[in-house]
Order: C-alpha cells, then sequence, then structure tokens
C-alpha cells in the first residue's frame, strides 16, 4: 500500500486510524470526529460487522454458513440465516443485471483452468463444457418465503471473492453510520474503498487509481463522498500457458479467462454494487458494460486495456470527467483528503 498524505486542517475533529486483518487481508477505518471515544466505539463496531460477514461468507472456513451451503444445498433446501438470504438475493440481482458477466458460481471453471491448484492449463473443451453445467446464478433456486437455498446440480458453489469485500464494507458504513459517524474511510485490502462525508473542511476523500505498466504510480485520482471505489486486475494473479498470458478472472459465458483487460476501476453508490460491477466491465465490451452502467445511474468506471506487450490504452464512461482526475497528482486546486493506490482482487 502506497504512502498516505493527509492535509492540515483547523477543525477540531481528531484523527483516528485503526488496522485490522480480515477476510484474508488487511482492512483500515479512518474516521475524523470530535469524540475519540465514540470513534474508538465505532471503529471496534464496524470492524466486528466485518468479522461477521467473513464468517459468514468464507469458503476457506468449512465451518462458515456458506462453506455449508455449498456442501448441502445440491442434496435439498438449505436453511439460510436471514444475512445468507440477502446475500444471495444481492448476487442474482446483479447477476441478471449484467446479463450473466457476474457471476459467482465460476468456482468450477476456475477449477477445470488449475488456477484453484498449482498447476493452470488450458483445459479440453470437454472439460470446459462440464464445468459449465455447473456454472450459472439463474440455476440456483432462493426461497426467500421459506428461508432456503436450493443447488440443482452436485459441484455447484458460491464463490464470494468477486463481492464479498464489498459487501464487508458496506455492512462497516452501516456500523459507522448508526454510530453518528459523519466522516470516515474505509477500506478492505486497498481494492474497495467507501467514503463517508469527507475529511473536515474539504469536499471529498481522493483515491489512487494506480497505472497498469507502473503500479507505485497512480495514474488518476477518484473523488469519493458518500460512495465507493473499487479495482479489479489480472496484473498480479495470471499465468502464460501456451504463449497465451491468462488472468484469474473469467467470463462465464465462454468459460475462459478474460484476455486484453489489466484493470477495471468502478465508482458505484455502494460497496457491495462497485465490487460486483468491476467484473462486468471486466467481462462485458465497453459499449454493453456502459450502457448498463448508464442505466443504472451513479456508476462510474475506468478499463485499463492491453495494448502491445507493454502498453495500454484506457477507456472511461463518458459523464464521468468530473469523478476523476488525471495526472500523478490531484490539482492544486483540490486538496486530498487522503492519497493512496489501491490494490487487486
Amino acid at each position: 500500500m502506497a504512502t498516505m498524505g493527509f492535509s492540515a486542517s483547523h477543525s477540531h475533529s481528531i484523527f483516528h486510524r485503526q488496522m485490522r486483518y480480515v477476510m484474508g487481508t488487511l482492512c483500515e477505518i479512518l474516521i475524523y470526529d470530535e469524540d475519540p471515544m465514540r470513534a474508538e466505539q465505532a471503529t471496534n463496531q464496524a470492524f466486528e460487522e466485518m468479522q461477521r460477514v467473513d464468517r459468514l461468507l468464507s469458503n476457506y472456513d468449512p465451518n462458515s454458513e456458506l462453506s455449508r451451503m455449498n456442501r448441502m444445498a445440491a442434496s435439498g433446501p438449505f436453511e439460510a440465516s436471514v444475512r445468507l438470504l440477502g446475500f444471495m438475493t444481492q448476487c442474482q440481482e446483479f447477476y441478471r443485471l449484467t446479463e450473466g458477466a457476474f457471476d459467482p458460481t465460476v468456482g468450477p471453471l476456475v477449477r477445470a483452468w488449475g488456477f484453484l491448484g498449482l498447476q493452470p492449463r488450458i483445459p479440453t473443451m470437454n472439460e470446459i463444457e462440464a464445468a459449465r453445467a455447473k456454472v450459472g446464478m439463474e440455476k440456483i433456486e432462493v426461497d426467500a418465503a421459506h428461508a432456503t437455498i436450493r443447488f440443482p446440480v452436485e459441484g455447484m458453489e458460491i464463490d464470494p471473492g468477486g463481492i464479498g469485500k464489498g459487501y464487508a464494507v458496506d455492512r462497516a458504513v452501516g456500523a459507522l453510520r448508526r454510530s453518528g459517524i459523519t466522516s470516515a474511510l474505509v477500506n478492505a485490502g486497498g481494492s474497495s474503498f467507501y467514503g463517508m462525508g469527507c475529511p473536515p473542511g474539504q469536499q471529498f476523500w481522493w483515491i489512487g487509481v494506480k497505472d497498469p505498466s507502473v503500479p507505485d504510480r497512480a495514474v488518476a485520482f477518484v473523488a469519493l463522498h458518500d460512495n465507493s471505489l473499487s479495482t479489479s486486475g489480472s496484473l498480479e494473479q495470471y499465468v502464460r500457458v501456451g504463449g497465451q498470458t491468462l488472468g484469474h478472472i473469467f467470463d462465464p459465458r465462454s468459460g475462459s479467462p478474460v484476455e486484453g483487460v489489466l484493470e477495471v476501476s468502478v465508482v458505484a453508490p455502494t460497496a457491495t454494487e462497485s465490487d460486483a460491477l468491476t467484473k462486468a466491465a471486466f467481462v462485458l465490451s465497453p459499449p454493453v458494460a456502459f450502457e448498463i452502467f448508464h442505466k443504472r445511474g451513479g456508476i462510474h468506471a475506468l478499463r485499463f486495456e492491453r495494448m502491445g506487450s507493454d502498453g495500454w490504452r484506457l477507456r472511461m464512461t463518458p459523464w464521468s470527467h468530473s469523478v476523476f482526475s488525471f495526472g500523478r497528482r490531484v490539482p492544486r486546486t483540490r486538496t486530498a483528503g487522503l492519497v493512496d493506490l489501491n490494490g487487486e482482487n
């Protein structure tokens, strides 16, 4: 994570910062508040919310509710908690919104290509088709009336990686709001941020979007004020197989890794949205993705596409010039509340 810079403020608010390891990554919460005890208690409650999400959705913990659902839901209706039902309902919503580009059931495809093991490879068409038979969020039955979830075939599973951090960030933001906090930034591993309000005397929280070719340099800055930024990329998780560069983000419709896209950043009203929609902007062509975002409203995106061996070109949603500021520094006419470079998910 890059060095953070904070500007001076004449407010009486006190800056409070805490970092914890949650959901397999380093998370932090930054707060400006006049009451240090309230800030401390609010931070603890927000992290507790993130830890609850981790206990709910971890696919590494065999005792998490999601892990138990993945094991049991194909053999009969799985009795789910209100939280898991809510999470699954949101997954269905984004699956439909993105025309299947966001699909948390892609696990069998990821396994077929060897990304969950130590030997990535190009599978046969028969292997891809066998995996695709176990993929598709539309196949899962979420029965809110009876509080049950049912998988139609053995081998289906939900991987929360494409939306889980954003979901946890939103739960943390909710806890901060309930505690009376009005100025805060929640950061989940450098890949999902939510800027609540703004720092004292300023208009925005500013977050740096890194240059795909020079990861320790910002190519743009994002102005956040009661909204979120998420970034997904293939720079740090890829392999070369048979002369092809294969990233870890899959097109669930084709059954293959997405090629030619280096990184996507999305700004949205909630972190759950920004997290899920980075996958859509990664998988779909820019005209299709941008049309979806335009209809939904409040969505802004940067998409870095590979050009040659080392270069890239940038695609941006046409209505987003006021949200992104390009260059190595935030313009001098604007004061940075926070400068950071985001990571990958």
